[in-house]
């Protein structure tokens, strides 16, 4: 079975040492999965449902998370 995915998303972001922590663990993650050899496409839509079910734990009623 096949679906998509479409969302957009407006956040207020921090330039701070601590998010670059963050971000650079994240992108070591990602960067690892394709030098594994995993297809760029599954790790696209592995973030995008990982972003959507953040929100959904997040904001449960449907609020807007800024």
């Amino acid at each position: 079975m096949s679906f998509q995915i479409d969302f957009r998303m407006m956040l207020n972001c921090e330039d701070t040492e601590q998010q670059e922590i963050v971000t650079g663990e994240l992108i070591d993650h990602v960067e690892d999965q394709l030098s594994a050899g995993v297809p760029v496409e599954r790790v696209m839509q592995g973030l995008a449902e990982v972003i959507l079910e953040m929100h959904e734990m997040i904001s449960p009623e449907g609020e807007t998370v800024h």
